[in-house]
C-alpha cells in the first residue's frame, strides 16, 4: 500500500486507515484527512471537515449571513434621527458612546433595531412605546439598576434583547417587573450576561417565549433551584463563568428541551449519574475549562442524542470504560489541553472503538499529537503533528534548515580529520590517543544523527503530514534516537573521566594513582557500555504505541514539548540526573585543575603561554556548560510544566545539543601547540609552508590530557627526561606543569637534582 493511498485489503482498511467514501474501494491514512489536499478519487477525505455540531443558533446565523457590500451596509431610508446616531442598513440606528441619559424620542418609527450601548439611559416605562416595530435592542453597558413596569409592553416584533454589562440583580426581583411584559419572538434571544444574577428561573418566570439564553458570567450556583415550568421551552442555555459547583439530578431539572448547554469556566468538581436524565435532545455539552478529575460510568446516562462533548482544560484523572458508550450519537470529543494518561486513553478507545459511537465518531482533539494513535479509527484527529515541527515539514524555518548541515557537517568532518589524524600520525601517548579518538568516534554518531535528519527532512519536504505517523513508530526512527543518545551520553562520560584524571594528575602528582593503558582501555569499555546501555535499554523497556524516540519527528527524548509522555521519568533521570552531574564534575575538576596550576606557576619563573592556557580552559568548560547546562534548566521547566515554545525544541536539538560534538575537535587537538606544529611540519614537506615547524610547548598535550606521568625527572644536558612506563622517552614537552616547575627548582638548586617526582 503506497504512501499516499491503497486499495481496500479484504474490503476492509488496515489500522489507521480509512475508506474513501461508504462504498470506496481505496483506503487513505489518517493523517491525508482534513489536511487541505484532496487525497481521494472523489475529495470525500476533505468533506465535513468542519465541525460546527451543536453551534449555538446564533452562531450558525453569524456565519450563513452573506457579507453586506458597502452601498447595502451603509444605507438608510430612516427620515429622522439625531445627529449623533449612525444610521446602517436602511433601517438600524447606532447611537453608542453619545452620553445620552433617557432612549431619544425623535427617531423615525420604521427604526427595527436601536443600539444603545455605552451610555447612562435610565429607562422608563415609555422609552420604547413610539417603536413598535422594533426588533433588536442594545442596553449593554448603561448602568441599569431596574426595568420598569410596561417599559417593553406591545413590542411584538421584539426579538433580541441585550442587557449585558448593568447591574440588574435577582435579589431584589422588583427591579426586574419590567421583563413581564417582554414577549420574545423568534429568534427568542435574551442576553443578561454580566450582571448580577443568582436565581436562574426567576428570570425563566419573568420572561415570555426566550428560546436562548444567555446568563454567562453572573453567580448562577443551580443549587435550591425552584423549577420554571418554562425551563423546558429553553433550546440554548449559556452558563459560563458562574459558579456552579456540581451537577446532580436537580441542578438542571425541568431543561428537558434543551439543546445545546454552555458551563464554560465554572468550578464544577462533579457530575452526579443523572444529572443529565431527561435530556434526551441535548446535541452539544460544553463543559471545557473546569475542574472535572473523575468521569463515572453514569455520568452521562440520558445524553442519546449528543454529538458533541467538550471536556477541554479540565484536571482528568479518570474514566471508565463504559462512560462513553452512553453517547451512542457521538460525533466530536474535544480534549484539548488535558494532561492523559495512558489508562484514560485505553478506556476512551475501547468506548470509542467498540461502542455504539465508534460508527460516528468523525472528530477529537487532543493536546498531544501522540494521543491519536489511540483513536486510529477517527476521521479527522487533531493535532497532526507533534508541534515539533509543522504540518509541512519536518524542519520548520529556512534557517533551521541550513543550521542542521552546517552542524552535520563540521562535526563529521572535524571528528574524521581527528581520527584520520592519529590513525596515520606517529603519537607517542597511546593512552591520550587512544581516548581522544573514543571521544571523536562518540561525536561522530551526532553528525551522522543530524545528517539523518536533514536527510530525512529533505525528503519529507512540503509533505511530511504523510510521512510523519510511519517515521515516528519506525525502526529507522528508533536507530537514529539511540545513535544520538549514545553519542550525547558517551560524549559526556569521556569529558567526566578526562576531567577527573587531568584533576588528580596536577592537584596530587605524587600521590594520585597512574592510569595504565590496559586501564584506559578498561575505562573506555566501561564507558561505551555504559553510554549503550542508557540508549538501548528503554527501547526495551516502552512497550507504548510510540515506543521511547518516536514521541516526535526528531526521534530525540528530551520530551520539552510533552514532559510527560511515557518514558518522561526516564528521560529526566538522563538529563536532569546523569547529565548535571557530569557537568558539575567537569566545572568543579577544572576550577581544582587551574586554581593548582596558578598556585604551581607563581613559585617558578617558567612561562608557558599562560593567556593561550587560560583561554583554553575557559573555552572547554564554558562550551560544556553552553551545550548541557541549557538542556538542564528547559526539561526542569518542562517538568515544572512551564509552557516552552514548540519550536524551541528543534533549535536545542539540532544547534545546542551538539555544540560540543562540533567544537570538541577545535578544543582537544585543532588548537594545541603540538597539532599546529605537524601541521607545519607536513606543509613544509610538501613546500606549501614557508615557515619552519615550532617546537612543542610544554602545555601542548597537557590542555587536552593528562594521561601520561612519570616516576623520576632529572636534569641532562639542560634536557629533562622521563622514562615512560612503557619504555618510551618524553621530553620536557610531555610533562605536566608541576613535572616542568619542579624540573626548574632543581635546575636552580643542583642539590635537589635527584629528587624524585
Amino acid at each position: 500500500m503506497g504512501s499516499n493511498g491503497g486499495p481496500l485489503s479484504i474490503w476492509r482498511c488496515e489500522l489507521g486507515w480509512l475508506a474513501c467514501g461508504d462504498n470506496a474501494t481505496w483506503c487513505i491514512e489518517q493523517r491525508f484527512i482534513c489536511n487541505h489536499k484532496i487525497e481521494c478519487p472523489n475529495g470525500e477525505d476533505e468533506m465535513g471537515c468542519v465541525d460546527n455540531k451543536g453551534d449555538s443558533s446564533f452562531t450558525k446565523e453569524i456565519l450563513r449571513k452573506m457579507k453586506l457590500s458597502d452601498e447595502k451596509r451603509m444605507s438608510c431610508y430612516l427620515t429622522r434621527y439625531p445627529e449623533y446616531c449612525l444610521c446602517r442598513q436602511g433601517d438600524r440606528l447606532h447611537c453608542k458612546n453619545a452620553n445620552l441619559t433617557s432612549v431619544p424620542q425623535d427617531i423615525d418609527q420604521r427604526v427595527t433595531a436601536l443600539l444603545l450601548g455605552n451610555n447612562r439611559i435610565v429607562l422608563s416605562s415609555d422609552s420604547f412605546q413610539r417603536y413598535l416595530n422594533i426588533s433588536i435592542i442594545h442596553l449593554q453597558h448603561n448602568g441599569l439598576t431596574s426595568l420598569p413596569e410596561g417599559v417593553f409592553a406591545n413590542l411584538t416584533h421584539l426579538g433580541r434583547m441585550f442587557l449585558l454589562n448593568n447591574k440588574l440583580t435577582t435579589d431584589r426581583p422588583k427591579n426586574l417587573v419590567g421583563l413581564k411584559e417582554m414577549k420574545l419572538q423568534q429568534p427568542a434571544l435574551l442576553d443578561i450576561s454580566h450582571n448580577n444574577i443568582r436565581h436562574l428561573d426567576l428570570i425563566l418566570d419573568l420572561v415570555h417565549g426566550i428560546s436562548t439564553l444567555w446568563v454567562n458570567h453572573n453567580k448562577v450556583t443551580l443549587r435550591d433551584r425552584q423549577v420554571s415550568p418554562r425551563a423546558a421551552l429553553i433550546k440554548e442555555l449559556f452558563l459560563e463563568h458562574n459558579l456552579v459547583e456540581e451537577l446532580t439530578p436537580d441542578s438542571l431539572k425541568g431543561f428537558t428541551g434543551l439543546e445545546s448547554l454552555y458551563l464554560r469556566h465554572n468550578c464544577i468538581r462533579v457530575i452526579e449519574g443523572g444529572a443529565f436524565s431527561g435530556m434526551s435532545e441535548l446535541v452539544d455539552l460544553e463543559l471545557n475549562f473546569n475542574q472535572l478529575q473523575h468521569l463515572f460510568s453514569d455520568s452521562f446516562v440520558g445524553l442519546e442524542s449528543l454529538s458533541k462533548l467538550n471536556l477541554e482544560g479540565n484536571p482528568l484523572l479518570t474514566c471508565p470504560v463504559t462512560t462513553l458508550t452512553q453517547l451512542q450519537s457521538l460525533k466530536s470529543l474535544v480534549l484539548e489541553g488535558v494532561e492523559l494518561s495512558s489508562d484514560f486513553l485505553s478506556n476512551i478507545s475501547t468506548d470509542l472503538t467498540q461502542g455504539p459511537a465508534a460508527a460516528n465518531m468523525q472528530h477529537v482533539y487532543f493536546k498531544r499529537f501522540r494521543y491519536c494513535g489511540y483513536l486510529l479509527h477517527v476521521k479527522d484527529c487533531r493535532p497532526k503533528t507533534d508541534g515539533v515541527s509543522s504540518f509541512q515539514h519536518l524542519l520548520v524555518g529556512k534557517e533551521l534548515r541550513v543550521a542542521v548541515w552546517l552542524v552535520a557537517l563540521t562535526t563529521l568532518v572535524g571528528n574524521l580529520t581527528v581520527l584520520a589524524g592519529r590513525v596515520f600520525s606517529r603519537d607517542d601517548n597511546k593512552i591520550l590517543s587512544l581516548f581522544i579518538r573514543s571521544l571523536a568516534v562518540a561525536d561522530l554518531l551526532t553528525g551522522l544523527y543530524l545528517m539523518v535528519v536533514a536527510v530525512k527532512d529533505v525528503q519529507f519536504r512540503s509533505e511530511y503530514s504523510q510521512h510523519a505517523y510511519y517515521w515516528m513508530r519506525s525502526w529507522q526512527c528508533t536507530l537514529t534516537g539511540i545513535l544520538a543518545m549514545i553519542s550525547a551520553e558517551v560524549s559526556l562520560l569521556l569529558l567526566s573521566f578526562m576531567s577527573v584524571e587531568r584533576w588528580l594528575c596536577i592537584t596530587w602528582p605524587l600521590r594520585a594513582p597512574k592510569l595504565s593503558l590496559d586501564g584506559a582501555k578498561v575505562a573506555l569499555a566501561c564507558i561505551w557500555a555504559t553510554g549503550i546501555t542508557l540508549a538501548i535499554a528503554p527501547v526495551a523497556y516502552y512497550h507504548s504505541r510510540q515506543g521511547f524516540y518516536g514521541t516526535n519527528g526528531l526521534c530525540f527524548p528530551l520530551h520539552l514539548d510533552d514532559p510527560w509522555v511515557p518514558g518522561w521519568l526516564y528521560s529526566a533521570f538522563i538529563f536532569v540526573g546523569i547529565n548535571q552531574i557530569g557537568v558539575v564534575v567537569i566545572l568543579t575538576s577544572y576550577t581544582g585543575m587551574f586554581c593548582s596550576i596558578r598556585r604551581t606557576r607563581a613559585n617558578t619563573p617558567l612561562s608557558l603561554g599562560d593567556r593561550e592556557f587560560a583561554m583554553r580552559f575557559f573555552f572547554i568548560v564554558f562550551t560544556d556548560c553552553l551545550c548541557w547546562t541549557p538542556i538542564i534548566i528547559l526539561r526542569i521547566m518542562a517538568l515544572a510544566e512551564i509552557d516552552i515554545k514548540p519550536d524551541l525544541y528543534a533549535y536545542v536539538v539540532v544547534v545546542l545539543l551538539p555544540i560540543n560534538s562540533a567544537l570538541n575537535p577545535f578544543l582537544y587537538t585543532f588548537t594545541t601547540t603540538k597539532f599546529r606544529s605537524q601541521l607545519r611540519r607536513f606543509l613544509r614537506g610538501r613546500g606549501v609552508c614557508i615557515w619552519p615547524p615550532r617546537r612543542d610547548s610544554a602545555d601542548s598535550e597537557f590542555t587536552r590530557s593528562s594521561f601520561f606521568r612519570s616516576a623520576t625527572s632529572r636534569l641532562t644536558n639542560g634536557r629533562d627526561f622521563l622514562p615512560h612506563r612503557n619504555g618510551a622517552n618524553h621530553t620536557v614537552d610531555d610533562c605536566t606543569v608541576v613535572e616542568v616547575s619542579r624540573a626548574s627548582i632543581t635546575k636552580d638548586d643542583p642539590s635537589k637534582a635527584e629528587t624524585k617526582v
